[in-house]
C-alpha cells in the first residue's frame, strides 16, 4: 500500500545504472497494464493539456507472450505520446491468453498535451517477466531513455 494515500501501490521506481526501471503491480493483468501505462506517462512528464477535446482510440495487439504484449502495448502508447503528444487517462483493456498467442483489445480516452518533457526511446524486454505473487501481478520494466 502507498504510505500517503492508503491505496494499493501501482508502481515503484527502481534504481538502474543506465535507464529508468519500474516495478509495476496490479490485481489483474488488465490493471497491471494500466498501471504500467501510468508509470510510463509519469516518466514522460507531459506538460499541460492543449485543449479540452477528448480523444478516443482503439488498440489491438497480438504477441507470442504476455510479456511481449505488454512491451508492444507500452511502445504503442510511447509512439502516440512522442509523435502526437497524446496521453490517455482511461483504459478499458481486455486480454486473452491462448496457448501460442496473447491478444489485447483496448479502448482509450485521453487528450493532447503541449509537450513531453523527457524523451524515451523504448520500453525494453530486458529482465521483463510478469509474475503472480500472492494476489498481485507484478513485473519489472526497463525504459530506455
Amino acid at each position: 500500500m502507498s504510505q500517503l494515500s492508503g491505496k494499493q501501490k501501482k508502481f515503484d521506481y527502481i534504481e538502474h545504472p543506465a535507464d529508468i526501471a519500474l516495478r509495476v503491480y496490479g490485481k489483474t493483468l488488465s490493471a497491471l497494464f494500466v498501471n504500467a501505462a501510468e508509470g510510463l506517462y509519469d516518466i514522460l512528464k507531459p506538460g499541460d493539456k492543449l485543449e479540452d477535446i477528448t480523444i478516443k482510440k482503439k488498440m489491438d495487439c497480438f504477441s507470442g507472450s504476455i510479456e511481449g504484449l505488454l512491451v508492444l502495448f507500452l511502445n504503442n502508447l510511447l509512439f502516440l505520446a512522442m509523435k502526437h503528444h497524446l496521453i490517455f487517462t482511461k483504459f478499458l483493456i481486455n486480454i486473452k491468453c491462448l496457448k501460442k498467442v496473447s491478444n489485447l483489445k483496448c479502448d482509450m480516452v485521453g487528450c493532447k498535451f503541449n509537450l513531453i518533457e523527457r524523451e524515451v526511446k523504448a520500453v525494453t524486454y530486458h529482465r521483463l517477466k510478469i509474475e503472480k505473487i500472492g494476489d498481485l501481478f507484478q513485473t519489472y520494466i526497463i525504459v530506455d531513455i
